[in-house]
């Protein structure tokens, strides 16, 4: 399955997100491809330090930018059985792409950016991909500061996914400070650390996620 990060939420949150979702879904058996369709290259490096130093499990990383992702990720597809797609969220080619060829597209989302009304580029883009895409399936997920958002903002956010089609809210919320832990190390993110609330968080997204994209299937 395909599962694209599109986001407005601060930079590196997409980045951590896409790159424990791979490692997770690696370690229970599968193989797969990590496909970095970013301007800052964050998950290829961070993909290029694990296999330099020899950490498991194995994935594949790869580059794609511009028009060249569709015809790249349709000649490797069949050789994976997941791709993670990390994107930039704008209005690029490359998100465009990643979202229509997706089973579930994860969008961390910070609360104060939950505002229909100035925010309403990203809703537009992810409905434009579902009509090239009905299967999409589109996960929000709170992803905040240290603390958790108070009621009337996850209430924005509820409102803020019923505009987007079989738009949904995860019920992780993901604390991005705790997502850092590890993430300092070459190689390492939140997952790597047994036990930590990162690596708690990040495990219960998961279960989230390919969950949801097993019921679209």
């Amino acid at each position: 399955m395909i599962v694209t990060i599109a986001t407005h939420a601060p930079t590196d949150a997409a980045g951590l997100v896409a790159e424990n979702l791979a490692l997770l879904r690696a370690r229970s058996g599968r193989k797969v491809l990590l496909l970095d369709a970013t301007s800052r290259q964050s998950c290829r490096q961070w993909a290029t330090e694990r296999e330099r130093l020899r950490l498991g499990p194995r994935l594949t990383a790869r580059t794609v930018r511009g028009f060249g992702l569709s015809d790249e990720l349709e000649q490797l597809y069949p050789h994976f059985g997941d791709v993670v797609i990390d994107t930039d969220g704008g209005s690029g080619h490359e998100c465009r792409a990643a979202l229509i060829m997706a089973q579930i597209a994860v969008v961390p989302l910070a609360p104060d950016q939950a505002d229909v009304g100035n925010r309403y580029d990203l809703i537009a883009r992810l409905n434009s991909a579902r009509m090239f895409n009905p299967r999409l399936r589109v996960l929000f997920v709170t992803a905040g500061s240290e603390c958790d958002p108070a009621p009337r903002e996850l209430r924005a956010m509820r409102a803020y996914a019923a505009q987007v089609m079989a738009g949904g809210v995860a019920g992780t919320i993901l604390h991005l400070p705790a997502l850092l832990w590890g993430a300092s190390r070459p190689g390492r993110c939140a997952s790597d650390i047994e036990s930590s609330t990162g690596a708690a968080e990040m495990a219960a997204l998961y279960e989230e996620v390919f969950q949801a994209a097993c019921l679209q299937q």
